[in-house]
This record gives structure tokens, C-alpha cells and sequence, in this order.
């Protein structure tokens, strides 16, 4: 009598079941990936505005895009301090304190992002002078690294504004939705 085997080939394919958290942890993690990839994204778009500029203006807005991406991502820290601090008053039930603490990161991110503004707007020079800014392709990055500056306070108020999303299990899009005076209570 022959003995056969059979091989991996021959099961049939086995699909890991589905979980009922599959679209919960889908609806927290979307948004929390889109606001880690908005300034990448907006940094790609500007490039290919600014490439049909010229070469010399492509230069500085990679010097000015490396030295705004690396300021703001020294603060993601905001995204995650305040997805535990609101996670860990949404567990213990306290939804105002909750609250309280999504408010608090947004405040934080605002308070930080004065003296980085503070410095990076005048010590622009500076800072693409240290990012190795050629001369030609200095004065393109210290523009746009001025003006970008200006907006940094709304890119860390994001990152907190994220973390509060995540902590509270709010989806952004749904926290987002809410009229303006209580955007920034996603909990």
C-alpha cells in the first residue's frame, strides 16, 4: 500500500479569523497614520511645485523641508503623552479629567511651539548655514523656512489633538466633524 503525504500545498488556505476589533483598531489607526505622514506629504507636493522653480530653489526647500520635518518631529512625543494620559482617564472613567488632559496637550503644543518659532524665524540663516545651504540655495531655504515656521503651532497642536483622538478611541474623522468650539475636546 503507498503512503501519501500531504504537502503545504495541497491544504486548503487558512484565513486568520477576523476579530470584531479589526474596524476599531482600523478607525484609530487611519487617522493617527495621516497625521504622521500630512507634513511628508505637504513636503513632496511643495517639491514639486518648487522643482519646475529651478534647482537652486528645489536646493533650499530640501534644506528648509529637513530642518522644519526635524524640529517638528523632535515633538511627537505630544501624540503619544497625551494618548496615554487620555487613555488612562478614560479607564478609570473620568471623562472630564479626560477631557482636561486632551486640552492641556494642545496647550502644551502651543506653549512649546512660541520659542521654537522664537528661534527658528530669526536663527533661520543660522540653522541652514548648519544644514549646509550652499549660497545659492540659502536664501530659498531661509524664506521658506521662515514662513513654514509660522506654522508650527498647528502642526504640534495636531500631534496632541491626535493623541486625544487615540486616547479617548474617538476616530479623528468623527472628532473632526464636531463644531469648532469642541474640536478641541475629542474626547
Amino acid at each position: 500500500m503507498w503512503m501519501t503525504t500531504v504537502g503545504p500545498c495541497d491544504l486548503p488556505p487558512q484565513h486568520p479569523r477576523r476579530s470584531r476589533h479589526d474596524r476599531e483598531i482600523l478607525a484609530l489607526t487611519l487617522p493617527a497614520f495621516g497625521a504622521l505622514i500630512a507634513e511628508p506629504l505637504f513636503l513632496m507636493a511643495d517639491s514639486a511645485i518648487v522643482g519646475h522653480l529651478g534647482t537652486a530653489q528645489l536646493a533650499g526647500l530640501g534644506i528648509a523641508a529637513a530642518l522644519l520635518t526635524t524640529l517638528v518631529n523632535v515633538f511627537v512625543f505630544l501624540a503619544y503623552a497625551t494618548t496615554a494620559a487620555v487613555a488612562r482617564r478614560i479607564g478609570a472613567g473620568d471623562r472630564r479629567a479626560a477631557v482636561q488632559q486632551g486640552i492641556d496637550g494642545i496647550w502644551l503644543a502651543l506653549l512649546l511651539s512660541v520659542p521654537i518659532v522664537a528661534v527658528a524665524v530669526p536663527l533661520a540663516p543660522a540653522l541652514c548655514h548648519l544644514f549646509g545651504a550652499s549660497a545659492t540655495a540659502a536664501p530659498y531655504a531661509i524664506t521658506y523656512l521662515r514662513i513654514s515656521a509660522l506654522g508650527i503651532p498647528a502642526m504640534l497642536s495636531v500631534l496632541a489633538a491626535t493623541g486625544c483622538c487615540a486616547g479617548s478611541r474617538t476616530p479623528a474623522p468623527r472628532c473632526w466633524s464636531r463644531s469648532p468650539a469642541s474640536r478641541s475636546t475629542c474626547c
